[in-house]
């Protein structure tokens, strides 16, 4: 089962600027784009995005949404990102 994280700005190249330091490249995205959307069919990969994305909320203008397979959105911020983790964990991690 994949989870879906969507990164949504205003702001112009904030996107493209925030994925280059992620992923430590050059994306070659297009500066214009207002919204990004990946799919994780390993859900705990999610949680390094999640977590940079929050301990940098202050270096970049993007908001970032879960998407649940019953169609919710749910938005992830400073408040609630590390309860959204913890959750990640006990819904996928499956102690061998």
């Amino acid at each position: 089962m994949a989870i879906t994280i969507s990164l949504w700005t205003t702001k112009h190249g904030e996107l493209n600027r925030f994925l280059d330091s992620f992923y430590e490249k050059d994306m070659e995205i297009d500066c214009s784009l207002r919204r990004w959307v990946k799919d994780f069919y390993n859900p705990l990969d999610s949680v390094d995005m999640i977590c940079a994305l929050m301990d940098n909320s202050e270096k970049y203008d993007v908001a970032m949404y879960l998407h649940m397979d019953n169609g919710y959105l749910y938005r992830i911020t400073n408040l609630n990102y590390e309860d959204v983790v913890k959750g990640l964990f006990e819904l996928y991690y499956v102690p061998a």
